[in-house]
């Protein structure tokens, strides 16, 4: 999809990442509960479980097009979803499992043929959304294109907002000082995607294709509300993955002692309008506090030939992280697996896929404790 925006009296159709996009809010939350056939608190627990999460933790719709698409082995969830939705209210589903399966399938190869003929479909009938305040974008109508889109690899996808939702969105004045201060930094690339129209046009050297780190990531940690966990962000570079764990309702941390990233973090998170908590110093020297989740991404093998600052970090990683550590190593792969599970107290380790970035093949993965 080529980058443009088009504006109307009434809205602005413009690309927004995957990456902000969400599911609904929740009918309590938008106060149109009374909308709801039969409602019931039981369907709303259900409903509540997939509202305002990212799409691509919406895993019903996520699993249907990962499984027409040949990547998935069952659109079990999808099904699963589809009943509870009825059943939870106690109403019959319309259509059987092999009925709605048929006519999704039908929707599905519609949507392929548009996107093989290059047609102008999915932005002359783009996805409804209105902008959250913290900082992404909630979809009214459109669930199942965008789920389509994601699956199919699109990092951008078509959206209608309002004129005021827009430039909320695009905050341009802090666009501007952001742009200031890549310049004055004299960054030549960029490492993860900034989420915001102004630079588009800006290559990253990361997570620009489907699957990316994030996807992986996510789709781990499933559709479940993230709001009471604490996550560290250690090495988080200029703050995509922890402005990303934000969004989706953590405590996010994140550690970064380069100042030129440093500093790029500060203000991407003011154009985001997404806020965590950050600390400007080596991981190893800060203060030992608790978290659920580590993410450690390209950032051990830094350390790891120095052998009193390798066994401090270890000692201060075990200290830190109660459950599970998403890791991506550097090009010895099998060593730091080893240094990470002989000295400290995970116990499991389930690799998620091959990555390859800044010239170097890594692997991605996730300790247990």
């Amino acid at each position: 999809m080529a980058d443009r925006g088009e504006m109307n009296e009434a809205s602005i159709i413009c690309e927004v990442p995957v990456e902000l996009i969400f599911t609904d809010i929740d009918v309590k939350s938008s106060q149109t509960e009374h909308l709801i056939e039969q409602f019931t608190e039981t369907w709303y627990e259900h409903h509540l479980q997939y509202s305002n999460i990212s799409i691509i933790r919406f895993e019903p719709h996520r699993e249907l097009y990962r499984y027409f698409l040949g990547q998935s082995a069952s659109a079990g969830a999808y099904l699963d979803w589809y009943s509870k939705i009825h059943t939870t209210r106690g109403l019959e589903p319309p259509m059987s499992s092999e009925e709605i399966l048929h006519q999704r399938k039908m929707e599905f190869i519609n949507m392929k043929n548009e996107l093989s003929n290059q047609s102008s479909f999915f932005s002359e009938h783009p996805i409804h959304a209105s902008y959250n305040p913290s900082g992404y974008f909630n979809i009214k109508d459109g669930h199942h294109r965008a789920l389509f889109l994601y699956c199919c690899g699109f990092r951008r996808l078509y959206m209608a907002m309002s004129k005021e939702n827009y430039e909320q969105w695009m905050n341009k004045e802090q666009a501007a000082v952001v742009q200031e201060t890549v310049q004055t930094q004299k960054r030549q690339l960029i490492y993860t995607p900034i989420l915001n129209p102004a630079f588009y046009s800006w290559r990253s050297e990361r997570d620009e294709i489907y699957p990316t780190r994030l996807d992986y990531m996510l789709r781990y940690l499933g559709p479940y509300h993230l709001h009471e966990l604490r996550i560290l962000d250690i090495g988080c570079n200029i703050g995509y993955h922890a402005r990303c764990l934000t969004r989706e309702g953590a405590e996010v941390t994140g550690i970064e002692h380069d100042p030129n990233h440093f500093q790029l973090l500060q203000e991407l998170n003011r154009l985001e309008r997404t806020h965590f908590r950050w600390i400007p110093e080596p991981f190893e020297t800060t203060e030992t506090e608790r978290y659920d989740i580590g993410i450690m991404l390209t950032v051990f093998y830094h350390v790891m030939k120095d052998e009193k600052v390798c066994g401090t970090f270890l000692s201060k990683l075990n200290a830190s992280i109660s459950h599970l550590l998403f890791w991506e190593s550097g090009d010895e792969i099998d060593a730091e697996k080893k240094l990470l599970m002989d000295n400290t107290d995970f116990t499991y380790y389930e690799k998620l896929a091959d990555t390859f970035g800044t010239g170097k093949y890594r692997e991605l993965g996730v300790f247990l404790k």
